[in-house]
């Protein structure tokens, strides 16, 4: 077998499971749906880390460098600044939202220091 695909019971992948096998790659076909058709409605979206995965394919995570870039996708959604959650763990800061697009959900987050770590530094 490939590097990226070792022998099972060799330490590498895991055996596939009944979920797996139940949810191929078609099934994410609308999270890719989503996200291309919001490229194409707004050009300038700023990228982000996407993830989804064949256990919820009808959701995916998109993760951005600023608050900058999670207030445009926050327009882009049309999502409700009262639907943008802040929450503090550890000195950092994390704003998030959720958003439903057609049957997809987009978890779209930011991760950040707080003001008085971002004016030393």
């Amino acid at each position: 077998m490939s590097q990226h695909h070792p022998a099972p019971a060799t330490g590498g992948d895991p055996l596939p499971t009944d979920v797996d096998l139940a949810n191929p790659l078609t099934a994410q076909v609308a999270v890719f749906t989503v996200l291309a058709g919001l490229a194409e409605l707004h050009p300038s979206l700023p990228g982000g880390y996407i993830t989804t995965s064949q256990c919820t394919p009808a959701e995916t995570h998109v993760l951005l460098d600023s608050p900058a870039d999670l207030e445009a996708w926050r327009q882009a959604t049309h999502t409700d600044v009262l639907d943008v959650e802040l929450t503090e763990v550890s000195g950092e800061r994390k704003l998030r939202f959720a958003a439903s697009v057609g049957r997809i959900v987009l978890r779209v987050f930011t991760v950040f220091g707080s003001v008085s770590s971002a004016v030393t530094a």
